[in-house]
């Protein structure tokens, strides 16, 4: 069955379906006979046909290229059958094996003076230390294939050198720098006949305007990309690219569609048995599911782990742990993510010794030939030496007065810098004084002013018991509501009064005070308990004065309502350190619960509604939940607070000064 280009691509914008490939639904138009196969070239169109397709097929005509070139002497084309060779086990992760083919494929062309091939065989040498994360050795590699191309007009060359490049600086997220070279590389594309270089050029475009954040031009490149990577001898980099489409998808809020792309592309690389596009895929999908759905983030995770383990890619093991074990703890597996961790340090620890012995190898090479070297340059060095003597006798007289004149001179600046410093520290110890002076009477200005707050708000709610004689029913209750939450400001002024230079309240001493006031108030006697438990937390007055009246009304609440005809109960304020820094303040209690209404006669209660705004005052989250009773819980980010704070100011201001 025919498929062609425009269905391919309709299919694939309107149903958000993949490119599947089988042996039956393409055909190359190309395909050789191989009784006439008469020359390398023809060897050489049919591994790149085959090398995503098949390829046991195009290991088997890789070897049959090599055996012909070795009959005919041509060591270019057996070089490059390497490079094809090399290119194949690229393909399947094994980066040690390839380098070695790109490598005697470079000394070949060197040999030969094939200067087109010398810049090719070098791009595939950096791809294979870009991949290995030698970020330096790949750029050395692509500028030398850069100024190769430009020297013989390689048009192709250069191409294929300015997207190596630009690769180098995505994998360093410098998309800036990256976006430059692929324009280069894309302007020089459309003079050229089409490549799956081209391919790869508009896949990186891709990515790069979506990590840039221009999904309409990431959008366009990779769908362009698609529509021209049908050929069989493209199914790697059709994959590749449906998986970065999928991913701008998502971005853009069309999660199902993506996934859909993804799933299938999934399926294609584990049928073409191309485990670094399934790799890359199985990654998508994480991306894709997200913190939001991390259980099925994290199944695709471990698949990628436990693939790029079986197959002895660690540095991709490595890439994917990193990026599951958040997901772990998250959802608060710790154990999972403890085991990952240490998975990740055992892989880093034999990268290390690895790495260390290939080192002492290469150094213990590079002894033995300095050794020989050393013997060479022994002579020249004793022929030399007596001119060095005289040489040596000339310089050190002149050294010598030239020391003693610049002694001289150091003298005389560190005379006139100890006596400008003798000054600069007498101006100082005045300045520090006077800081401390003014430090003190900040201090005591300080705590008179919570002293008169304290006094006026204690004023205020004299004037609110004196109101409420003449008081009943709503209008009584409410006076009454006014005077606890008056309370609540007043006893932490209170508090700061009573501290020696401090701007913060113990929360476990101020709460529990204000506990006992609202059980004193309310004639509750025994029947209502009270349970605390609060940890030692300190917060500035700007959050202290929020919490205090978020307490007093959710206590308030719970001894009118939760406990109708005088019922006995019990009441549990928490208050704790939370995890990401947060700090969260609860108020349970066991009685009656919620009314059946309450969701209308909240937004109509002046207690609930004080609570909502005071919680987003301290940019906090407001719950009310129904659980056995009544349960209203706030969590709120806690700030690191220093104490000593008049001490760490004086310490910070003489620093300065000095």
């Amino acid at each position: 069955m025919k498929i062609t280009h425009q269905i391919i691509l309709g299919c694939f914008l309107s149903m958000g379906c993949s490119f599947v490939f089988g042996q039956e639904a393409i055909k190359s138009p190309q395909i050789i006979d191989q009784k006439r196969i008469s020359n390398i070239a023809d060897y050489e169109r049919l591994i790149k046909y085959y090398r995503y397709y098949k390829q046991d097929s195009a290991i088997y005509f890789a070897q049959q290229g090599i055996e012909l070139a070795r009959r005919k002497k041509d060591s270019v084309f057996l070089a490059l059958i390497l490079v094809q060779m090399g290119m194949i086990d690229d393909n399947q992760g094994e980066f040690d094996s390839s380098r070695m083919k790109y490598q005697q494929a470079l000394e070949i062309f060197k040999n030969n003076n094939s200067p087109k091939n010398i810049a090719s065989a070098s791009i595939r040498i950096g791809v294979v230390e870009l991949r290995n994360g030698k970020y330096d050795n790949a750029m050395k590699y692509f500028l030398d294939a850069l100024n190769i191309s430009e020297g013989v007009r390689d048009k192709y060359g250069e191409m294929e050198a300015n997207y190596s490049i630009s690769w180098a600086y995505l994998d360093r997220k410098n998309y800036k720098t990256a976006l430059e070279y692929l324009k280069k590389a894309e302007h020089i594309n459309d003079s050229i006949p089409f490549s799956s270089t081209s391919l790869n050029i508009f896949n990186h475009l891709g990515v790069v305007y979506r990590e840039m954040g221009n999904y309409r031009q990431a959008e366009y490149y990779l769908e362009k990309g698609v529509k021209m990577s049908t050929d069989i001898e493209y199914q790697g980099l059709n994959i590749t690219l449906i998986n970065n489409l999928a991913s701008v998808y998502s971005k853009q809020g069309f999660k199902k569609k993506a996934i859909k792309l993804q799933e299938e592309a999934l399926e294609r690389s584990r049928t073409l048995g191309n485990y670094l596009r399934e790799l890359q895929v199985l990654h998508g999908l994480a991306k894709t599911y997200g913190k939001d759905e991390s259980s099925k983030a994290i199944y695709y995770l471990n698949e990628a782990v436990l693939l790029a383990r079986e197959k002895g890619n660690y540095n991709q093991e490595t890439r994917y742990l990193k990026a599951i074990i958040p997901l772990y703890l998250a959802e608060g597996n710790h154990k999972q993510a403890f085991l990952m961790k240490e998975r990740e340090h055992t892989l880093a620890d034999s990268f290390y010794y690895s790495t260390m012995s290939k080192n002492i190898e290469s150094l213990k090479t590079e002894y033995e030939l300095s050794k020989s070297n050393a013997k060479v340059k022994e002579l020249a060095l004793l022929n030399n030496k007596r001119h060095l003597e005289l040489e040596k006798a000339n310089i050190l007289r002149n050294v010598t007065f030239s020391g003693i004149a610049l002694l001289l001179i150091i003298l005389v600046l560190l005379y006139n810098q100890y006596h400008a410093k003798q000054r600069s520290n007498k101006e100082i110890s005045n300045k520090n004084r006077s800081l401390q002076h003014l430090l003190d009477e900040k201090g005591w200005l300080l705590k008179e002013v919570h002293h008169r707050v304290k006094n006026n708000l204690h004023t205020v709610m004299s004037l609110l018991e004196t109101q409420s004689t003449y008081l009943k029913d709503d209008a009584l209750a409410a006076v009454q509501n006014s005077q606890h939450r008056v309370y609540a400001m007043s006893l932490i002024h209170q508090k700061l009064y009573q501290l020696d230079n401090s701007t913060n309240i113990n929360m476990a001493v101020y709460l529990p005070e204000l506990i006992d006031y609202l059980q004193d108030s309310f004639d509750i006697h025994q029947r209502i308990r009270f349970r605390t438990e609060i940890e030692n937390i300190h917060l500035d007055i700007s959050k202290a004065i929020p919490v205090g009246l978020i307490l007093n009304e959710s206590i308030t609440n719970a001894i009118k309502y939760a406990f109708p005809g005088n019922a006995y109960g019990e009441i549990q304020i928490d208050m704790k350190r939370m995890e990401n820094s947060l700090i969260g303040l609860s108020v349970k209690d066991n009685g009656i619960g919620l009314p059946s209404n309450w969701e209308k006669i909240q937004n109509n209660s002046l207690g609930l509604k004080l609570m909502k705004g005071l919680s987003e005052d301290i940019q906090g989250k407001f719950f009310i939940e129904q659980m056995n009773g009544t349960k209203i819980k706030v969590e709120f980010p806690g700030d690191l607070v220093i104490k000593d704070s008049t001490k760490k100011e004086i310490f910070q201001k003489t620093e300065l000064l000095s």
